[in-house]
């Protein structure tokens, strides 16, 4: 087994060299010559890796080392630091020291037993080459890239079916809407025209059609508002109009759903008229409608909703333009302050049901905030458990002509 031992001091010196079988005759020093020099003038750097290591760890295994003075390209060094200073034991291949220290134990026992520690210890990790090191990283980014192909063509495919499930859902939504109408309009004909002529029980029938109808005319709303919102093509048709005569209205057709359980919808507007308010009339319509259901769902029998309009102080974003202010109150449950703060978010819901087991699906509220910021207006909500709850919107009025 061809190899060699070197001692030096702890700053690399050379102190003396031990040779076993040819021994390398390439490497050659004098006494006190630094032992990176050694291996020649184009391995110098990685010696010095090699003693800063020592330096560092206290000892290396089967480091590899290239030098032009070794025919076979390099060697594997291995070493150690202990309290007389540095010993090497060089190896022509990987794997050698253990040979090197076999044949070490007869011509110098005392330096094999000194060497003897890195029986156990574990081969300094291989560095990788340049080219090594280059072709991971092709590779890596060859898989990164397509791994981006990949979530981009999920995001396609994911982009398509929510797209064509919105299609869908408004497609259903628009198709509903016009036979609840159909309902509504018919129910209403048949009071009309039978006035005077109806039983109480024969009344409360017609009145519980235009109940559930008006009911499920919000919900296709929603519906409808929901799938335009995912998509968005959320559009408002904003012109100006008599917000107070939209109220009223709204609060009459809502009486219908009050009437239901007993409760009494009190309407407040201003005297004198408000000015014109800069809106979209239907999507107005459809955020009081939300809000008035909800308040009579939470209300018990018997009970009263408030509605208030009122023109804010403050100027609105149009020049010399002021606000609404619109408040619905009920005295219902109220809301506990751990839902109240997720409230506006999409399919929230109250831990609770309605007074009379009325669920909800949770959009209602969102697609009220959604309809107020496009409006550039805000919606606050103030409740408690026990105390009831107010919805409060305020919205931008129309700019004063000079």
């Amino acid at each position: 087994m061809d190899g060699l031992v070197l001692t030096c001091d702890h700053d690399g010196r050379l102190r003396a060299l031990h040779r076993l079988g040819a021994g390398f005759p390439g490497l050659a020093g004098k006494p006190g010559t630094p032992f990176p020099v050694l291996f020649g003038p184009d391995a110098v750097a990685g010696a010095l890796d090699l003693f800063s290591g020592l330096r560092k760890s206290g000892r290396v295994v089967d480091q590899p080392l290239s030098s032009r003075l070794d025919p076979m390209g390099g060697f594997h060094v291995s070493g150690l630091s202990d309290a007389e200073g540095l010993v090497l034991a060089v190896a022509r291949a990987p794997g050698g020291l253990p040979a090197v220290l076999e044949g070490l134990e007869t011509l110098n026992p005392r330096l094999a037993q000194r060497l003897a520690p890195l029986r156990t210890a574990a081969p300094a990790p291989e560095v990788p080459t340049l080219d090594a090191l280059f072709g991971e990283m092709t590779l890596l980014n060859n898989e990164l890239a397509n791994a981006q192909r990949a979530l981009a063509k999920a995001n396609a495919e994911l982009a398509a079916s929510n797209e064509q499930k919105n299609r869908l859902m408004g497609m259903l939504a628009h198709d509903l809407r016009t036979p609840l109408q159909v309902v509504v309009g018919f129910a209403e004909l048949l009071e009309q025209r039978l006035d005077g002529r109806l039983e109480a029980a024969e009344r409360a029938c017609l009145e519980r059609i235009r109940e559930s109808s008006l009911s499920m005319r919000h919900m296709v709303e929603d519906a409808l508002s929901l799938a335009a919102l995912q998509a968005g093509r959320m559009r408002l048709a904003r012109r100006p109009s008599d917000l107070m005569t939209l109220v009223r209205r709204n609060v009459s057709m809502n009486r219908v759903l009050a009437e239901g359980k007993s409760i009494t919808i009190e309407l407040s507007v201003p005297e004198p008229p408000m000015p014109m308010a800069d809106i979209d009339p239907a999507k107005l319509d459809q955020l009081l409608n939300n809000l008035l259901s909800n308040a009579i769902k939470y209300s018990d029998r018997g009970g009263s909703v408030r509605v208030a309009l009122s023109e804010a102080p403050g100027e609105g974003p149009g020049k010399g333009g002021g606000w609404a202010r619109l408040r619905v109150s009920d005295d219902g449950r109220g809301i506990p302050p751990a839902e109240l703060a997720q409230l506006f978010q999409p399919f929230a819901r109250t831990g609770r049901l309605g007074t009379e087991g009325e669920g909800t699906v949770g959009l209602g509220l969102y697609i009220c905030r959604s309809i107020v910021e496009g409006h550039g207006g805000r919606i606050t909500a103030d409740s408690a458990p026990g105390r009831g709850s107010t919805f409060t919107v305020e919205l931008p009025l129309v700019a004063s002509s000079p």
